[in-house]
């Protein structure tokens, strides 16, 4: 049986990533969720086990490194990632935001206030995904 994949949450709200960890644990075959409250801490964390990670999951509005930032940064250490953004939903029409999503930096995007339902159905589509391209190479 193949090894979990990371699934990370990264936010610097310690009741968010809290939330979403227990609703992600167990809920999700074939994952492994981690949180982070610091996003350089996280990165930290991807650069060192960046083939072990099927999807990260960020934040927009973090101190030291914004959430369109830190899934740049981890797009370039793995194109085979996949990336989600949550935040205000004023960011869809954010100039970076979309360019970032041209170039396929951000896979996908949630807006606040999100449900648990809504994360856990948008965490297997994008696990999903990255099953089938792993599975194509």
């Amino acid at each position: 049986m193949p090894e979990n994949k990371i699934v990370s949450i990264v936010d610097d709200e310690i009741d968010n990533t809290d939330v979403f960890n227990n609703a992600m644990c167990g809920n999700i075959d074939g994952i492994t969720v981690v949180t982070f409250n610091d996003p350089l801490i996280a990165l930290e964390h991807f650069t060192d086990n960046k083939e072990s990670y099927a999807l990260v999951i960020s934040d927009l509005r973090m101190p030291n490194l914004n959430g369109l930032e830190l899934l740049k940064k981890v797009r370039n250490l793995n194109n085979k990632i996949r990336t989600m953004l949550i935040g205000e939903c004023e960011i869809e029409t954010d100039v970076v935001f979309q360019h970032y999503i041209q170039l396929g930096i951000i896979n996908s995007y949630i807006a606040k206030p999100v449900t648990i339902n809504q994360l856990c159905q948008k965490v297997r589509d994008e696990f999903l995904v990255y099953q089938m391209a792993i599975n194509l190479k």
